[in-house]
């Protein structure tokens, strides 16, 4: 089975959750606190909203974005209304400490999302692979942090959830605008190449419309 991007489970719980934002950001788009993330506790939405986010992790564009918020602000639920817009003004956001969410691509692996955002960090920054894995390692002669055979109960505290503010209204909207600029920038560029390969698919100007037969008499 392949693995699934997005899923995951509160430690402490089993609780099933998507992971939306594996960081909190600013309205700026950086990264105001890495140690804690948003995600929805799928178990908790009702039918209608639980069926269609699943549909959208599922999709490839679900699967191919880096996270989940990526697709979900350019996604609808069934009733019309954006989907990262009414998980935020639901409440279906919720904030938790990385460390406490183990992100589960397939049904044998489980590892923290905060390992995930240390691996994913230092591959930014151009570590080799081999010394990623070497910082991986602890002090002991124990496996790599990241072996699959994590154990909630032995590495994980009890998830308190906080009531904080997920995220600004403002900020929220700004971000989308932003991503929709971006999109439409690239909606140009592709549809030039398209012309470019076949001219004959480019809209031609039409000829001036003839005034009326009326005017014409006159």
């Amino acid at each position: 089975m392949a693995n699934m991007k997005h899923v995951g489970q509160v430690a402490n719980t089993g609780l099933k959750c998507i992971v939306v934002f594996r960081h909190i950001y600013d309205e700026n788009g950086n990264v105001k606190e890495p140690e804690n993330c948003l995600i929805v506790e799928t178990e908790r939405l009702p039918d209608m909203e639980h069926d269609d986010i699943v549909r959208v992790v599922e999709s490839p564009a679900g699967q191919e974005a880096d996270e989940f918020y990526q697709i979900a602000h350019r996604s609808m639920f069934a009733d019309g209304i954006n989907m990262l817009v009414k998980l935020n003004n639901r409440g279906y956001l919720k904030k938790y400490p990385t460390k406490q969410i183990l992100m589960t691509p397939n049904s044998s692996t489980s590892i923290l999302l905060s390992e995930i955002n240390e691996i994913i960090q230092k591959q930014q920054s151009g570590m080799s692979e081999q010394d990623i894995a070497n910082s991986m390692v602890d002090d002991t002669d124990s496996p790599p942090r990241t072996a699959t055979s994590l154990s909630p109960s032995q590495t994980i505290d009890q998830a308190v959830p906080t009531n904080d503010p997920v995220m600004d209204d403002n900020a929220l909207a700004q971000n989308m605008l932003d991503q929709a600029t971006t999109y439409e920038a690239e909606s140009k560029r592709l549809r030039e190449e398209a012309y470019a390969m076949a001219p004959d698919l480019k809209p031609k100007r039409g000829r001036p419309k003839m005034k009326a037969t009326a005017d014409a008499n006159t």
